[in-house]
């Protein structure tokens, strides 16, 4: 190729600087190519978000099923024997109400709703109706009992509030006739309207001896008196 350059005529000064000038472009295009390939790399993908691991899947618990040869119905509730439960407690009877009636003195003492010694001398108001029941009777009975009657308040005023018998001795073979003669107690509510209720005065139950001879009243008394019913 010097040979051939050698022997061809001279090159112009501006030929050979458009050779130089182009040598060195392809020179130049050869060195950059070879630098991009030696250089550029793919660009890498940004690094995923890591997630937290979600937890494992648990598997439901299968429940055994009877079979149905095994599958036997549930034996019945049997109930108890009565002899296995509690006996309840006894009801017990209500007792006596307290007694409310009961007023004490300035001393601590009872005071009766009505003097007794008053009473004692009214007595005699029942002789009549004693006789009346003996008469009532049919014959003439001899014997004696003890009767009772109780002086209390009733609407604001003294009065006979109950009568009754307390011992019927001999004279219990004849009930009507011992009916008739406790109640004849209360003719001496004539005489237990004069006398105001008392403030501090407590219910009496007074008792009496009533003693009859051939049909005849011997004995008609007043001997004790209670503040109980």
């Amino acid at each position: 190729m010097v040979g051939w350059i050698r022997h061809s005529g001279p090159l112009s000064r501006r030929t050979a600087l458009a050779l130089a000038a182009g040598f060195a472009t392809v020179f130049a295009l050869l060195v950059a190519l070879f630098a991009s390939t030696r250089t550029a790399r793919p660009a890498e993908p940004a690094p995923a978000r890591e997630r937290p691991p979600s937890p494992a899947p648990v598997a439901p618990v299968a429940r055994a099923q009877p079979s149905p040869e095994r599958a036997q119905p549930a034996a019945p509730v049997m109930p108890r024997a009565h002899a296995s439960m509690p006996a309840p407690p006894p009801v017990l009877a209500p007792g006596p109400p307290p007694d409310h009636e009961l007023k004490f003195d300035a001393n601590g003492k009872l005071v009766p709703i009505v003097p007794v010694d008053d009473l004692r001398e009214q007595l005699h108001l029942t002789d009549a109706g004693m006789a009346e029941c003996i008469e009532r009777s049919g014959h003439r009975p001899t014997g004696k009992a003890t009767l009772t009657f109780r002086v209390a308040a009733r609407n604001g005023k003294l009065a006979i509030t109950s009568t009754g018998v307390l011992d019927d001795e001999a004279l219990g073979e004849d009930p009507a006739l011992l009916e008739c003669m406790h109640r004849t107690a209360n003719a001496l509510a004539v005489a237990l309207d004069r006398y105001p209720v008392p403030e501090l005065g407590t219910p009496i139950t007074v008792r009496r001896h009533v003693r009859v001879d051939a049909g005849v009243v011997v004995e008609n008394s007043m001997f004790d008196f209670s503040y109980k019913r």
